[in-house]
């Protein structure tokens, strides 16, 4: 499984798998905009994360519907997590066009 590294306990079976990428959400995302926190204050070098395509997808519609200095703040956000954080599964180019279906 991608991701996921097997724990082997010993004998008596396995404790279940340890994480080894963390899926950051548009929950998450935002919490870290409106909150004004910097997410090199969240996210450690050494942390493995990622984001979903429709992730990015959700996060453009909200620079979409926004307007004046939200929206630039918005895009400038997407834009420096676009560039910093891999997207898994697929590119953003999906993102884009679901968000212009759903909007």
């Amino acid at each position: 499984m991608v991701g996921v590294a097997s724990r082997d306990s010993g004998p008596r079976g396995s404790r279940g798998p340890i994480l080894t990428r963390l899926l950051l959400d548009t929950t998450f995302l935002i919490d870290a905009e409106r909150s004004h926190t910097d997410l090199d204050d969240l996210i450690g070098d050494e942390d493995d994360v990622a984001i979903a395509a429709i992730t990015v997808a959700e996060l453009q519609v909200g620079v979409e519907l926004s307007k004046g200095k939200t929206r630039h703040s918005r895009q400038e956000l997407l834009d420096a997590i676009v560039v910093a954080v891999p997207i898994a599964a697929s590119g953003v180019w999906i993102a884009a066009a679901w968000c212009l279906l759903a909007i």
